[in-house]
């Protein structure tokens, strides 16, 4: 996935390894998978993409 792991004397936030939490579904096209696996589409022209609202709540730890 191309990255480097190394220990560092810089301040870092909660939020410093949210990159790479997305970078993971990124490089396994897990968004594709979602898209090709038949979850319903949304019934307004407003509402998510079941895809968006999965990766979404994957990512925010929730």
């Amino acid at each position: 996935m191309g990255f480097e792991l190394r220990f560092t004397d810089q301040e870092i936030t909660a939020w410093g390894g949210m990159g790479l939490m997305k970078r993971m579904p990124d490089h396994l096209h897990f968004d594709q998978a979602l898209q090709e696996s038949g979850l319903p589409r949304p019934g307004s022209n407003r509402g998510y993409r079941p895809e968006q609202l999965i990766t979404q709540f994957m990512l925010s730890g929730g």
